[in-house]
């Protein structure tokens, strides 16, 4: 991608994501801003609608106490005349005081009188007796005492809810004591909230809360009501919201549901609000967006291009002035002096490059991924003879390399260039033009470009035929001296058990024999005698391990299997290790000496070091002959050790086992490795390519 569509990309991601936090955070306070004015203004109605009703009840409260303290009603109670009744007790009185119930009850409650209103059938009936006994079990009767207040509230009787309002009965002149209580009651039916409903100018509902309970909806609000105790809000849709509240009845239950439902005016005013803001901020954010993108356009963006340009047309043509020209006093005019200062520096250093690839022999290749081409040193072909033009320089420099490492090559080579590999790293041999073979050490690494993938593969070919040949001489020489060593042994081992074990074992018999021509011995001889002898027989013991040390006479007479087999069982002996010693595929197989001698040496140092450092409760060793290889694994559950760290500073340290072990198995042409971690125990590797005859067993590669 480009700078410019990378820079583009920033600022449109920069003025998106401020955007989005802009707009969030407005919408954010705009929603609570108007939840709160929406929550507001549904409580003030909701008072509204609840304050008509209470009013409603006060209005029965005076015209109850209008007719309780009256010198007639004070009369009546006591003698129930029934002029009082016929003279006040009438249709047109109930509809005149707009109620629909009335009651006497004396101060005992009992109920002395009472007359219901039927307004459909516009007449006066006998007040029910489930009514008229509620209404005496209600505190309205029950809990006025020695008051002379009125008094309402709400009562529910037979699916009915009734507003009711009590006074005590007392003369005109409010002197008692009182006779008895009057209590006169408005049905709340649907009338009479749409009577209510005109009133305030709104949209007003009663539920009975048993009623609601049959609603999960409704049963939700009256929990939350009961709850809380605070005034419930609930949206109906988009257009309508509803608040609630809980009227309890002269008992203190509750008794019903009390809403009112307005229109969402603020709400609708809020997503205008909200649709406007997001386009008041897109057009704020492109405006600022664009200003930001043209000033970068013309002070920065341009001017790279520019620079970007002249260092295309350089690489193009090496012909011209090396170097870059940019007007100004800025970070890019200083950028641009920069790169003239490192293309001075980069010619005098190709200089300097030059002279030292000559003279350390090695020349560079590099291969680029995108067109294919293939370059290498000129100087590397100047050492093999082969100059002039190569156009196909990856065949010509195959066509140099070995017959016999030209397929290894080609392959190795092959799938590195495909980018599958960090890092190639190979030893070969090239022919020069006069036919001499050289060895070459060929090293390659990916560079990979900004998204990941494989720009170009550089190298170097290093010239390494004396290193190849200092080192051929050095393994010679170790090997000779290996050698030397286990002939030095082999003659030691000898002479100890031919001469001085020998030597021991008669001084040990004519030690025994010594006493025979005396016929009674002293006690304290004898004891020396038997004292000495046991002596002699510890030092031929002793010296007798000390030759099978130097030379096993096991691997000689037995075969390196059963000469292992032994070492394993001395082992487990000596040190009470639980070793267990297993081969596979040797069955008539002939060992060279040279080799079975080196993979012994392996052995048994590395169960010496299991001795010396595992702490481990089991050894395993395994022989398993692999065509063409003899592999032996030795595996302990000790400690452990960082196997990674300790191979890579063998020979830095006073400890020369692992390095001995690699040595031996490294001039046998094989290879060593060591698995191990700290509380893993430890596993040890030796594979080597044995020179003998006979069946061999084709192991799996899961022997190794």
């Amino acid at each position: 991608m480009s700078l410019r569509k990378t820079v583009v990309l920033i600022i449109c991601a920069t003025f998106c994501g401020l955007f989005v936090v802009l707009y969030a955070i407005s919408q954010s306070n705009i929603q609570a801003s108007f939840s709160y004015l929406e929550r507001q203004e549904v409580e003030e109605e909701l008072q509204r609608g609840l304050k008509v009703l209470e009013e409603d009840s006060k209005a029965l409260e005076t015209t109850t106490a209008d007719w309780a303290v009256w010198d007639d009603t004070y009369r009546f109670i006591d003698d129930r005349n029934d002029d009082y009744v016929r003279s006040n007790i009438s249709v047109q009185s109930f509809e005149t005081v707009h109620v629909g119930l009335l009651l006497f009850y004396d101060m005992a409650g009992r109920h002395v009188f009472g007359r219901a209103f039927d307004a459909t059938a516009q007449r006066l009936e006998p007040v029910p007796e489930d009514v008229a006994a509620r209404v005496a079990a209600s505190p309205l009767v029950r809990g006025f005492g020695d008051g002379t207040a009125p008094t309402s509230g709400l009562l529910t009787v037979a699916g009915r809810t009734w507003i009711l309002a009590a006074c005590p009965v007392l003369t005109s002149l409010r002197k008692g004591p009182p006779r008895g209580i009057l209590i006169m009651g408005r049905r709340l039916d649907a009338a009479k909230v749409k009577a209510l409903s005109e009133i305030v100018m709104l949209d007003l509902a009663v539920i009975d809360v048993a009623a609601a309970e049959r609603s999960p909806h409704l049963r939700d609000i009256v929990a939350a009501l009961l709850r809380t105790g605070h005034h419930q809000l609930v949206p109906d849709g988009e257009a309508h919201i509803r608040g609630y509240a809980l009227l309890r009845d002269i008992g203190g239950e509750p008794a019903l549901l009390f809403s009112v439902t307005m229109p969402r005016r603020i709400h609708l005013q809020e997503q205008v609000t909200q649709r406007n803001n997001f386009f008041y901020l897109l057009i704020i954010g492109m405006t600022f967006g664009l200003a930001m993108m043209y000033v970068v356009e013309r002070r920065i963006l341009s001017r790279i291009t520019g620079l970007s340009g002249q260092i295309d047309r350089l690489g193009q043509a090496p012909g011209l002035v090396r170097q870059t020209f940019v007007s100004g006093n800025d970070e890019i005019a200083g950028l641009s002096t920069a790169i003239n200062a490192m293309l001075a520096a980069l010619d005098h250093a190709r200089s300097r490059y030059e002279l030292a690839t000559r003279a350390a022999k090695v020349g560079v290749w590099e291969y680029t991924a995108r067109t294919g081409e293939f370059y290498i040193d000129p100087g590397f072909w100047e050492r093999l003879g082969a100059g002039g033009d190569h156009a196909d320089a990856l065949e010509d420099w195959l066509a140099r390399v070995h017959p016999d490492d030209r397929e290894r090559v080609r392959a190795g080579l092959a799938a590195f260039l495909e980018g599958d590999q960090e890092e190639y790293v190979a030893e070969q041999r090239m022919v020069t033009a006069e036919g001499a073979v050289r060895w070459i050490l060929v090293r390659g690494r990916v560079v990979r470009d900004a998204s990941g993938a494989v720009a170009r593969i550089v190298g170097t070919n290093a010239d390494v035929t004396e290193l190849k040949a200092a080192e051929a001489n050095i393994r010679k020489l170790t090997g000779d001296l290996i050698a030397a060593q286990e002939n030095e042994r082999a003659r030691i081992a000898r002479d100890l058990h031919d001469n001085v074990a020998q030597c021991l074992s008669v001084a040990k018999i004519a030690g025994e024999t010594l006493l025979d021509d005396v016929p009674s011995p002293p006690p304290a001889a004898a004891a020396r005698q038997a004292e000495f002898s046991a002596l002699l027989a510890r030092a031929i013991g002793s010296v007798r391990e000390i030759s099978y040390d130097l030379r096993p006479p096991d691997l000689e007479y037995l075969g390196l299997s059963q000469a292992l087999e032994r070492l394993c069982e001395d082992f487990a002996r000596i040190t009470g290790l639980a070793v267990a010693f297993e081969d596979a595929g040797l069955d008539g197989l002939t060992v060279d000496p040279n080799v079975a001698i080196n993979l012994y040496r392996v052995v048994q140092e590395a169960l010496a070091n299991v001795r010396r450092h595992a702490e481990a409760r089991q050894v395993s060793v395994r022989l398993v002959e692999s065509y063409p290889k003899l592999i032996v694994r030795i595996k302990d559950d000790g400690r452990g050790f960082d196997a990674t760290d300790r191979m890579a500073h063998l020979g830095r340290e006073r400890h020369m086992g692992l390095a001995s072990m690699r040595e031996r198995v490294e001039l046998l042409g094989g290879r060593l490795r060591v698995v191990s971690q700290p509380g893993q125990g430890c596993l040890v590797v030796a594979e080597v390519v044995y020179t003998g005859e006979g069946e061999h067993g084709h192991q799996a590669d899961s022997d190794r």
